[in-house]
């Protein structure tokens, strides 16, 4: 069961006692991501996210770095759209020393001077390598697509001359702005009780002024469908993108969605993996999935294809959508997506940080505690005509946004439709 407790501060605190290993995950989550930036500003977060670890009111860059391996654990930070987290794991013995070292991280990083030039540099080595890498660059320039003039669309990292742009003190200032209680979440699963974590809390943040906790506000996009081919000629390869309109992460028909997703491309049995594929060879990388986000979402086929291949392979795409519209889903084929979903959930609960974020995320997005049996409830009862009646909707082919990058010529394709 998750315990909750709210602090005068505004910290939410959540938590899952699982005593069954000496060990616990733990982690300060902020309510904001890069989907909070602006033009101007792109990539602050991720700036941010770097320079907690550089020194702290009590800890200095080494000892941050001595005390992460005397934990014997993990010391990580992510930033993503919408979130930016910072966690560990350790030994359970090490509790006060974690949440000593974590806390002081977060909340009292102090941004030296000479560590900001040096991660300047290391940020944008970051985002040269990513242009580098065509998997990431396709990924950055079809979410650019999708959510065309919207903060969803920018690079978690910023661009070069915004990180550029950026000076110590103005990243300061927002960090002040940005972290604290009421904008942070401290979440833990394993051997922790949570009366011992809230104790410890209400003693560190008892000096903090009462606060409400905030709740996401972000500008909501007004999706681009459209078709884009942006030409690579250093590529021997053609990266093919096809978006829907998808489902938020608060949307009721999440898990349904989810076992439509499995049917399509999800996994080696899907029919996407089988047809374009084991059946005709016109890909190694196939697959779609599911991309949900506070307010929206988008649904994405992606897959990497000969030059020589394209046409078909949409036609091959387009084929394997209408034969579900057509003919159906056949009852094996949807039990079949149902237990791999559930084998799915159940195995990526198997530790303490991942059950952390899935609790994290319930208390985000959904305001509650979903059971793994209400989950699978839901699933369970999904029926072939709920599949059809979601395919039906969200995935018109002639509705969708389609990029090509790599080895393509300019001009092809820019006028390819569905029909």
């Amino acid at each position: 069961m998750v315990e909750k407790t709210i602090l005068d501060s505004g910290l939410t605190i959540i938590s899952e006692y699982k005593p069954e290993l000496p060990s616990f995950a733990l982690s300060y989550t902020l309510k904001s991501g890069s989907r909070a930036e602006t033009s101007l500003d792109n990539g602050i977060h991720h700036f941010m996210e770097h320079m907690l670890f550089k020194g702290s009111e009590s800890y200095d860059l080494k000892q941050i770095a001595k005390i992460s391996d005397q934990l014997g654990g993990t010391l990580n930070a992510f930033t993503s759209k919408e979130l930016t987290q910072f966690y560990l794991k350790a030994i359970d013995e090490k509790f006060e020393l974690s949440f000593n070292l974590l806390t002081d991280i977060v909340l009292k990083a102090t941004f030296p001077e000479d560590e900001f030039i040096k991660e300047t540099k290391v940020i944008l080595q970051e985002i040269k390598e990513s242009e580098d890498n065509p998997d990431t660059r396709s990924f950055e320039i079809f979410y650019e697509q999708i959510f065309e003039d919207n903060p969803l669309g920018y690079p978690i990292s910023g661009r070069e001359d915004q990180v550029m742009y950026l000076s110590r003190d103005m990243i300061y200032r927002y960090y002040k702005k940005k972290y604290s209680p009421e904008n942070l979440i401290l979440s833990a699963a394993g051997n922790i009780n949570h009366f011992s974590l809230v104790e410890i809390s209400e003693d560190y943040f008892s000096g903090y002024r009462k606060k409400i906790p905030s709740e996401f506000s972000f500008k909501k996009p007004v999706m681009s469908f459209r078709v884009q081919v942006k030409p690579k000629k250093a590529l021997n390869q053609t990266y093919v993108f096809i978006g829907f309109k998808g489902i938020a992460s608060v949307s009721p028909v999440r898990y349904k969605f989810l076992l439509m997703n499995e049917i399509l491309g999800a996994g080696m049995s899907s029919r996407l993996f089988q047809k374009i594929r084991e059946d005709r060879g016109l890909a190694y990388t196939i697959f779609s999935f599911l991309d949900s986000y506070w307010d929206c979402g988008i649904m994405v086929i992606y897959a990497v294809v000969e030059p020589g291949n394209i046409k078909e392979y949409f036609q091959a795409v387009r084929e394997e959508i209408f034969l579900l519209r057509e003919k159906g889903i056949r009852d094996d084929e949807l039990n079949r997506a149902k237990d791999h979903l559930k084998s799915s959930i159940i195995l990526a609960l198997e530790n303490n940080l991942s059950k952390m974020r899935f609790n994290l995320n319930q208390e985000l997005y959904l305001k509650k505690e979903l059971t793994i049996n209400e989950i699978f409830e839901t699933i369970n009862e999904t029926s072939t005509h709920d599949i059809m009646t979601l395919l039906n909707q969200y995935l018109i082919l002639n509705q969708g946004s389609i990029l090509l990058f790599g080895n393509v010529q300019q001009g092809e394709f820019e006028n390819f439709t569905f029909q």
